[in-house]
C-alpha cells in the first residue's frame, strides 16, 4: 500500500509547497507594512533644500520683529512734511497748507505707511472719520513718529476739528520740538482756527528755527494782522521780502495793509510789483485803484510806467511826499507809542458820515436820463441795508419793459415774454454774458447777477430790440437829474472808488473817469466833466474780450501734462496740474461761467466732472472697472476737450460772434 502511494506522487510536489510558502510570507509582509503605514502618524519630512529655504524665512522673520520692536522703542527720524508753494492767492493760502502731505520717505514701517497712506487717501475723499482709524492703527505702530503726529494734525485740520489737530500737532512737537516744518503747520491750524496769538507764537518760533523762511515771515504778518497789529504786520511781509524780493504774495499783502489804513499812494507800488511777479495779483479792485491813481492802463491792459517809488525803498524817497506818506512817516515815528490803523482814521475822520454832491456832463452837454453816478467801497463790502431784489423784464411789443434798469449784485431778473413771437434774449457784456434760447410766447426764464457792471439785452430774432440794465455792486448809486447834478446824503465816511455810467459810454471812457473818494466827514463835491466819441443815443455792447479757445488750448496742454507726468511717477505734481485746469482756467477764468449761464449750470456741472474724473483717476482715488492706463486717460482728456470747444463754438454762435 506504501509503495504505492509513493508511486503516485508528483515529481513537482517540494517546488509547489516552496512556492505556496513564499506567497504567505508576501501576504504576511503586506499586512504589516498596511498595519504600520495607518496605525502611524503622518510624517512631516520634506527635502533639504525646502528645510533649508524655511529656515531661513523664520530667521528673516525674526531678525525683522526684532528690527521693528527696536524702532517703536525709539524716537523716529523726521520726514519731509508738505512745504506750501510760494504762489499762492491769500485767500487759498490756508485752504492750501492743509492739502494733503505726500506720504514721507522715511524708516516707517511698511505697516504705518500703509495705515498713512490709507488715512490719506479717505481724508482727501472726506471720509474723515474713516481716515482718523487709519491714523490712529498706525500711531499703535510708531508712537513716537513726530512726522505721523504732524500728518494726522494736517488731516483733522482738513475735517475742520481743531481741537484734535493742535493734540496731534502738539504730540509731534514734543517729540520733534525743533522741527520748523511741524511748528510752521502747527501755526497754520491755529490761525485757520482763529487762534492768531497762538498761530503769532508758533510762527515766531518758527523763523527762529528758520530765520529764512518767507514764508513763515508771511503768514506771521497775517496772524498779527487777524490782531489790528498792524505795524508788526508790514514789518513781517518786509522781512519775507528781503528774503525773497521775487516773492509776490508778500507785496500782495503789504499792498493790502496799505490800503486798509488809507495809504493808497504808499500801497500802489506794493501791487505794482505783485502784479509784474504774478498776474494772478491783477484783482479787479487793485485795478481800480491803480487806474484811479493813473497808475494802471485799463484799456491796454497793463500798468503805466511812471517814477514810483520802488517797494523797497523808503516812501520819504519818492519826488512827491503825499500827505498820506507823511500820515505814515507819523505814525512810524510814533510806533513805540503803539499808534495804529484806528488811531490814524481817527485822526483824519472828523464825522462818521459825509454829503457827496457834484455835477456831470457828457461832451460838454447834460447827461440823459439813463446815466448812473455810484460809490464802490474800496473795501469790497456791501452797504448795511443793501439787499438782492427780484426784478422782471417783459417782452412786450418787441421792446423790454422797462427798458432801462438798475439793480444791485445778487439780485435775480426774470426775463418774460408776453408777445406773440419767439424771443432769444441774450447779452455778451462783459462779466454778465448770457443766451437764454428760443422763448415761445409765454414762456419765462431767470438769471442771476452776481457781477457788477452794465448789461446789454439784445434779442436775436429781433435786432431792434435792445435794453440796458445796470448791476451796481452796493447800495450807494443815483441818478443825476435833467441838469446833471447829483447828491449822496450821510454816506458812511470811508474810502469809495466813483464811477459814472451811462449807455453811450465805451468801456475805456468810463473807465477813464474813475475818482478816488475818501469821505472823512467833511462835505466833498466832485464834477465829472467826461470826454466821449460815442453820439447820445447810442448803446455799447462791452463785449467779453475772452478768448474762450485760447482757454481750451491751456486746459488741454495742462491735461496732457498732467497725464505725462502720471506717467513718469510723478503724483503730486500730476494731481497739481489737473486741479489748475478745473480751477484756475476753466471756472477761473470764466468759461464754466459763460457756459452756466447761456446754457444751464447742469451743463457746465457735467464738463467739469469729465476733468475731475481724470484728476481722480490719476490720484487713485475711488475704483474703478477697467483699469487706468495711459491710453484710457488720453482718450477722456481728448474727449473732454472735444467737447469743451463744442460748447466754445456754440457760444459763439448764440452771441453773434464772428
Amino acid at each position: 500500500m506504501r509503495s504505492k502511494n509513493k508511486k503516485n506522487e508528483s515529481p513537482s510536489s517540494p517546488l509547489k509547497r516552496t512556492f505556496l510558502t513564499l506567497i504567505w510570507v508576501g501576504v504576511l509582509g503586506v499586512g504589516l507594512w498596511a498595519l504600520m503605514h495607518y496605525s502611524a502618524p503622518e510624517s512631516n519630512l520634506e527635502p533639504y533644500n525646502k528645510i533649508q529655504e524655511a529656515k531661513t524665512e523664520r530667521e528673516q522673520a525674526e531678525r525683522e520683529k526684532a528690527k521693528l520692536e527696536k524702532k517703536a522703542a525709539e524716537p523716529e527720524k523726521k520726514a519731509p512734511e508738505f512745504t506750501l508753494p510760494s504762489d499762492l492767492d491769500t485767500g487759498n493760502l490756508i485752504k492750501t497748507a492743509t492739502s494733503p502731505i505726500q506720504t514721507p520717505q522715511s524708516q516707517l514701517p511698511r505697516e504705518t505707511l500703509e495705515h498713512i497712506q490709507k488715512g490719506m487717501l479717505l481724508t482727501e475723499e472726506g471720509r474723515f472719520n474713516a481716515g482718523d482709524i487709519e491714523f490712529e492703527k498706525a500711531a499703535k505702530i510708531s508712537p513716537n513718529s513726530p512726522e505721523l503726529f504732524s500728518i494726522w494734525g494736517a488731516a483733522l485740520r482738513m475735517a475742520k476739528k481743531f481741537v484734535g489737530a493742535n493734540r496731534r500737532f502738539a504730540r509731534a512737537h514734543e517729540l520733534s520740538p525743533n522741527d520748523e516744518e511741524i511748528t510752521f503747520n502747527w501755526g497754520m491750524t491755529e490761525l485757520e482756527a482763529d487762534h492768531p496769538e497762538e498761530a503769532t507764537r508758533l510762527f515766531q518760533k518758527t523763523v527762529k528755527l528758520s530765520p529764512n523762511n518767507y514764508m513763515a515771515y508771511n503768514m506771521l504778518g497775517k496772524s498779527l494782522g487777524r490782531q489790528k497789529m498792524y505795524e508788526e504786520e508790514k514789518s513781517a511781509y518786509k522781512k519775507a521780502i528781503s528774503i525773497n524780493p521775487d516773492f509776490a504774495q508778500s507785496y500782495f499783502n503789504l499792498g493790502i495793509v496799505l490800503g486798509i489804513q488809507k495809504k493808497f499812494e504808499t500801497a500802489a507800488p506794493h501791487f505794482l510789483k505783485a502784479i509784474e511777479l504774478d498776474k494772478q495779483f491783477e484783482k479787479p479792485f487793485v485795478i481800480q485803484m491803480l487806474t484811479a491813481l493813473g497808475l494802471y492802463d485799463s484799456a491796454a491792459e497793463k500798468p503805466i510806467k511812471k517814477d514810483v517809488p520802488k517797494p523797497q525803498e523808503p516812501v520819504q524817497q519818492a519826488k512827491v511826499e503825499t500827505a498820506e506818506a507823511k500820515v505814515e512817516k507819523v505814525s512810524n515815528d510814533k510806533k513805540s507809542e503803539g499808534s495804529d490803523h484806528k488811531m490814524e482814521e481817527g485822526s483824519k475822520k472828523v464825522k462818521n458820515t459825509t454829503t457827496v454832491k457834484g455835477n456831470i456832463k457828457i461832451n460838454g452837454r447834460k447827461p440823459g436820463p439813463n446815466t448812473l453816478v455810484f460809490l464802490e467801497t474800496k473795501s469790497k463790502l456791501r452797504s448795511a441795508n443793501q439787499k438782492p431784489q427780484e426784478l422782471t423784464i417783459r417782452q412786450s411789443g418787441l421792446q423790454f419793459s422797462p427798458q432801462h434798469s438798475v439793480i444791485q449784485v445778487g439780485s435775480t431778473v426774470t426775463f418774460s415774454n408776453e408777445d406773440r413771437e419767439v424771443h432769444n434774449i441774450f447779452s455778451k457784456s462783459l462779466s454778465n454774458q448770457f443766451n437764454l434760447g428760443a422763448m415761445a410766447s409765454g414762456s419765462f426764464k431767470t438769471v442771476k447777477f452776481t457781477q457788477a457792471g452794465p448789461v446789454v439785452l439784445r434779442c436775436n430774432m429781433h435786432k431792434d430790440m435792445i435794453g440796458t440794465l445796470f448791476v451796481v455792486p452796493n447800495g450807494h448809486y443815483t441818478k443825476p437829474d435833467t441838469n446833471g447834478d447829483y447828491q449822496f446824503d450821510n454816506i458812511k465816511s470811508e474810502g469809495y472808488i466813483m464811477q459814472v455810467w451811462d449807455p453811450m459810454l465805451a468801456p475805456d471812457e468810463v473807465e477813464a473817469n474813475l475818482l478816488s473818494a475818501d469821505l472823512t466827514g467833511v462835505d466833498q463835491t466832485f464834477d465829472f466833466n467826461i470826454k466821449s466819441a460815442s453820439v447820445a443815443g447810442e448803446i455799447h455792447d462791452m463785449t467779453d474780450p475772452t478768448d474762450y479757445n485760447a482757454i481750451v488750448d491751456i486746459i488741454e496742454k495742462e491735461m496732457l501734462q498732467a497725464i505725462e507726468d502720471w506717467k513718469n511717477g510723478k503724483k503730486f505734481i500730476s494731481r497739481k496740474r489737473m486741479l489748475m485746469a478745473i480751477t484756475k482756467h476753466y471756472a477761473g477764468e470764466g468759461l464754466k461761467g459763460a457756459i452756466a449761464k447761456s446754457f444751464s449750470s447742469k451743463r457746465s456741472i457735467l464738463l467739469e466732472q469729465k476733468m475731475d474724473k481724470i484728476r481722480k483717476e490719476i490720484s487713485g482715488y475711488g475704483k474703478s472697472k477697467d483699469p487706468v492706463t495711459e491710453d484710457s486717460l488720453i482718450s477722456q482728456a481728448k474727449f473732454a476737450v472735444s467737447q469743451l470747444r463744442l460748447n466754445v463754438k456754440e457760444l459763439a454762435a448764440r452771441r453773434g460772434a464772428d
